[in-house]
């Protein structure tokens, strides 16, 4: 298998409070070349923090999420039905907000559930 240096990240999983930490641990080099050290990275439309909390996943999906949401709003607007409005949401919206949610939905803190449950809500 061929790794691509230019598409690698590095992420390191710590709960040190102190982020001195990383100038102790050499650079990881591929082909010559550094790989880049990330705070939190994307894999598989999962975003992982390297202190593996979901506040930056949940953000990316409520932000994505919401942008649909409008859609659907201008939808209503120009007079699409009720059920017509439901089979949008179901397809379009719910979707980025439930992939992959048994992977990082089981240690949800509550103050992130309810960013979700906003989004849900339609408010």
């Amino acid at each position: 298998m061929k790794i691509n240096s230019e598409k690698s990240k590095e992420i390191i999983i710590s709960f040190a409070q102190d982020g001195n930490f990383r100038s102790t641990i050499p650079n990881i080099k591929i082909d010559g070349r550094d790989i880049a050290q990330v705070c939190h990275a994307k894999l598989l439309g999962v975003t992982i923090s390297q202190d593996l909390t979901w506040n930056k996943h949940v953000d990316n999906i409520v932000k994505k999420a919401g942008k649909r949401l409008y859609m659907l709003y201008q939808l209503k607007r120009a007079g699409i039905t009720q059920k017509g409005l439901v089979s949008v949401y179901v397809s379009v919206v719910r979707p980025v907000l439930e992939y992959a949610c048994p992977v990082w939905h089981t240690n949800l803190p509550q103050y992130l559930s309810d960013k979700i449950e906003v989004i849900q809500k339609g408010h």
